[in-house]
């Protein structure tokens, strides 16, 4: 397991959990291409704009880290986003409700920086907390 590697991971994270975009895309390579933030492949700015919505829908949103596992130029990390539905988030009014949405990314990394990033994350789960979709019985 590579120690620069999970560095950059939770430096990565820890950008993000203090709502810090910009630090986010600091460890990117100018050409990151994220995946399964959106129905296509999105760019750095395309990340910035996805990720600003869903941080005005959730202002008090907080992701933690769970596990991080690096090997070589890979690094997985499961994580959660907690917060509270304050705005309206793809189409759904404030709902007021407060949810926790699990989720996997994978990063890339090219030259001790993200060249790509996969996310998995429980959407499906958010919208059913919200109300939008059934849950199942």
């Amino acid at each position: 397991m590579s120690n620069t590697s999970r560095e950059v991971a939770q430096r990565t994270f820890a950008a993000l959990d203090g709502r810090n975009l910009d630090g986010v895309i600091a460890h990117c390579t100018p050409g990151c291409r994220f995946y399964g933030f959106a129905p296509e492949t999105l760019d750095v700015d395309g990340y910035k704009a996805a990720m600003s919505h869903l941080l005005e829908a959730f202002p008090d949103s907080r992701f933690h880290i769970d596990d991080v596992v690096a090997e070589n130029d890979r690094v997985a990390v499961r994580h959660r986003m907690q917060g509270t539905h304050q705005n309206p988030f793809q189409g759904v009014p404030a709902t007021g409700r407060r949810v926790t949405v699990n989720a996997i990314a994978i990063l890339h990394l090219k030259e001790g920086r993200s060249d790509e990033i996969w996310l998995n994350a429980d959407f499906l789960g958010l919208m059913q907390q919200l109300g939008a979709i059934p849950a199942p019985a």
